[in-house]
């Protein structure tokens, strides 16, 4: 048995045409549909190479268009940065319930911080989240 020779197809969307680029035999074709990328890629290698289907793996890649990528990422790293926020926010929220609730009563504290009673009650009984 041979070992399976393995390649990087990148695809992006051209129109109507998904274009697949092999690099490591600076070969190209095309799809109509995203689903049949991996199996022209797969013939695509086969046939330059002169191998047999069964002998290659091809990992494809697709790209999205313009500036997706980016956007992406800073779309992700906003909410990573808006959930440590939040998660600060909180702590600090219970932080200030507790220490208010040693010389105020529940009432009180309501009425200092234009919240409900209910909700006082609930950030007082609330633990920190473990790490």
């Amino acid at each position: 048995m041979t070992a399976k020779r393995e390649f990087e197809a990148i695809a992006h969307k051209e129109g109507k045409w998904w274009e697949i680029r092999i690099h490591q035999i600076n070969q190209a074709a095309r799809a109509s549909r995203a689903k049949d990328i991996q199996d022209i890629a797969a013939d695509l290698v086969a046939t330059t190479l002169n191998l047999d289907p069964e002998d290659v793996t091809v990992h494809v890649t697709l790209r999205a268009p313009g500036n997706i990528m980016e956007r992406w990422t800073q779309a992700r790293n906003d909410l990573e940065k808006a959930q440590e926020l939040s998660t600060k926010g909180a702590a600090e929220s219970r932080a200030v319930i507790a220490e208010l609730s040693e010389d105020f009563t529940i009432t009180e504290v309501a009425r200092m911080l234009g919240i409900s009673t209910q909700r006082v009650s609930q950030l007082k009984a609330k633990k920190a989240p473990t790490a």
